[in-house]
Parts: C-alpha cells; structure tokens; sequence
C-alpha cells in the first residue's frame, strides 16, 4: 500500500487508508509539548488535525507492505515525515500498544489481533 501525506490531510483520513489493509490495527500520533515541569511528554492528537499541525512540513508517499515490522513503520514515520506515532492492536473491545512486540511484522499483528477480537471458531470452555 502507498500512503500518500499531505500537510492538509487529515489523521483520521490516514488511519483509514491504513485501516483498510490492517483492520485490527491503529495508528495514534502524538506530538511532543512541555509539561509543568518542562519535561517534554507525547500528547495524543485527535483525528480530526491535520497532519501539518502534527508536525508534517511537506507531503511524500511511504511505502507500506505486510512484512513491514512496527518498529520500521514507526521509525519511517519520525525520519521521513517527523511526525510521532504508536501503533495499537485491537484486543477484543480494548486497544493494546504494540511496544513489546514492535519486532512483529504488520501481517502478524493484524492477524494476532484478529484472532483474539473475532476468535478462531467456536470452542467450548468444558
């Protein structure tokens, strides 16, 4: 998949051109601000900004593909685009950061969080 980014787009629209491949998958974007206490912390922005107000200066494509580990996704975001974000697995009705499992391909996230969300079949607890 190409993501093509844009100053003027909006996150929601990106999460879902993402959503259509990886269902079971969300990107959250955050942006760096100063605390109280001038300790820069990550705050979450809501899918209604704009991709230039989450940091992105000029638009680009990125190339996406299912072997895609979530660490490179990641990473791809913050040098090419600077722009911060974390992706989640859906985990029944709860949304899980992948932070300890950033190594998994895109693939293999989407399919772990399908099955815990719509199950394998039916199975009984005896």
């Amino acid at each position: 998949m190409i993501l093509h980014l844009t100053p003027f787009k909006l996150i929601h629209e990106v999460q879902e051109e993402f959503n259509t491949i990886f269902p079971f998958l969300r990107l959250d974007f955050y942006r760096m601000q100063e605390n109280e206490a001038r300790v820069p912390v990550k705050k979450l922005l809501g899918k209604t900004v704009s991709l230039r107000t989450a940091g992105l200066e000029k638009e680009g494509i990125l190339h996406v593909h299912e072997g895609m580990t979530v660490a490179e996704l990641e990473t791809a975001f913050r040098k090419k685009f600077q722009l911060l974000l974390q992706v989640s697995r859906q985990s029944g009705n709860v949304w899980l950061e992948t932070t300890m499992t950033d190594d998994w391909s895109l693939q293999q996230q989407n399919e772990h969080g399908a099955e815990i969300t719509i199950g394998t079949g039916n199975r009984n607890n005896k």
